[in-house]
């Protein structure tokens, strides 16, 4: 199957401990090592022993950046910036057009500008999730203030907001529960006409595949 975005090379480690928000120690084939993790969520299911990929770098702070974790029986991908690179890609599919990385709105950046099927340029943010149960994906795993801001945003210019479920283990998707004012807007800007898509990506160590596209359930 064709990668819609390839991954550099990538070691393996197995978690330690998460240090904090953005620092995890692991242990890897040279000892024990500290990366820097990408992902600032809670990711309650990251748990110690879990399978890792990282991307490795001489000097800094850190001896690398954490790809992919194990999930169950998947891997799931924690560096979001591989999702975003590859939005073109899955815009392609829908018959819409890419225009434009990181545009400013509103005195924000958002992932991007892009053009649908009748030509009509919408702003779009992708919002990546990993938390998966029974089935379901869910974002946000903690509340988020920036997520609401963007949807607000979104709201406001017709735009087009794309949850990437970032691990193939999801059937449905679905706003999570511990931020109940994000749920209950997102709902509310589903039927009032907001375009909201999630497309969920199979990863491995290789690259990244938009597989599928999964019902939004409010």
């Amino acid at each position: 199957m064709e990668l819609d975005q390839a991954f550099p090379p990538s070691r393996a480690a197995r978690l330690l401990e998460r240090e904090n928000r953005f620092v995890v120690r692991a242990a890897a084939a040279g000892g024990e090592l500290r990366l820097h993790l990408p992902n600032t969520g809670r990711l309650e299911w990251l748990r110690p022993g879990t399978r890792l990929r990282y991307l490795p770098r001489a000097g800094g702070r850190t001896a690398g950046r954490v790809l992919l974790a194990h999930a169950g029986a998947v891997w799931a991908l924690l560096d979001s910036a591989f999702a975003e690179a590859a939005l073109p890609r899955l815009v392609a599919r829908w018959g819409w057009s890419w225009r434009a990385a990181q545009p400013r709105l509103g005195g924000r950046r958002l992932d991007g500008l892009v053009a649908d099927e009748m030509g009509r340029e919408r702003y779009l943010e992708m919002k990546s999730a990993t938390r998966v149960r029974a089935g379901r994906a869910c974002f946000p795993d903690a509340p988020s203030e920036r997520a609401r801001a963007h949807l607000s945003l979104l709201r406001e210019h017709g735009g087009v907001l794309v949850f990437a479920v970032l691990r193939a283990d999801a059937a449905s998707f679905g706003p999570c529960p511990v931020d109940p004012e994000f749920a209950a807007e997102l709902c509310d800007a589903v039927r009032n006409g907001l375009l909201v898509r999630a497309a969920r990506a199979r990863v491995s160590p290789a690259g990244l595949v938009w597989d599928a596209e999964l019902p939004l359930y409010c």
